[in-house]
């Protein structure tokens, strides 16, 4: 799973919620890339965020963006949170004896703009939560971090400086993670995605 490298963390706030990771794609100890997404937007109030090979990463991607296209067209509608988790689940279930080496977290709001944050294993085994989520080759000393900081009903503006501060801090510590940061601030007004610096070496 920490062949590729990579680290995500999904925090909630007040009607808001914010993912962050950071944009480094390796090869083992070998850095191949500094603008690698994993992070994808569904729609305006959902994204998901994949760590792990990252050719199951782009197959995932694929169908998941067919699949809620198929949806939009039946129902005319915008796929909720929830049923885009069971959709994910049962994707990553289906190929349970020939998995798909990724973990992902997904965060959205729904049509009433409550919070749903979500992380699942290899086999699409649901984790929800109501305060923050971490995966990735840092998520142990990310989870530490983020239980220090976190604290709820936090503005969009203490939310972005505190997600920001928990990765920037995670990332020192974890040489397959890094070289930069992308955070995403979701709330009922949009989408708003800032680029921060982390360590490059």
């Amino acid at each position: 799973m920490d062949y590729n490298g990579g680290s995500i963390i999904i925090m909630g706030g007040k009607n808001c919620f914010a993912i962050a990771s950071d944009l480094r794609f390796g090869l083992d100890n070998f850095t191949k890339g500094q603008k690698t997404p994993k992070i994808f937007k569904i729609h305006e109030k959902l994204f998901l965020g994949m760590i792990g090979l990252f050719g199951d990463i782009s197959t995932i991607r694929q169908i998941l963006e067919y699949k809620t296209s198929i949806y939009l067209l039946k129902k005319s509608e915008r796929i909720q949170p929830l049923g885009f988790s069971n959709i994910l689940s049962n994707l990553l279930y289906h190929h349970r004896f020939a998995p798909f080496l990724v973990e992902t977290v997904l965060a959205g709001l729904d049509e009433k703009n409550r919070l749903f944050i979500e992380s699942k294993d290899i086999l699409g085994a649901k984790s929800a939560t109501s305060d923050f989520a971490t995966i990735g080759s840092c998520s142990e000393s990310l989870n530490g971090i983020c239980g220090v900081f976190w604290k709820p009903e936090m503005n969009r503006e203490d939310l972005f400086k505190t997600i920001s501060s928990c990765l920037i801090l995670g990332l020192n510590r974890n040489c397959i993670s890094g070289w930069g940061g992308i955070v995403h601030l979701v709330s009922i007004d949009g989408v708003t995605s800032k680029l921060i610096q982390t360590r490059m070496d």
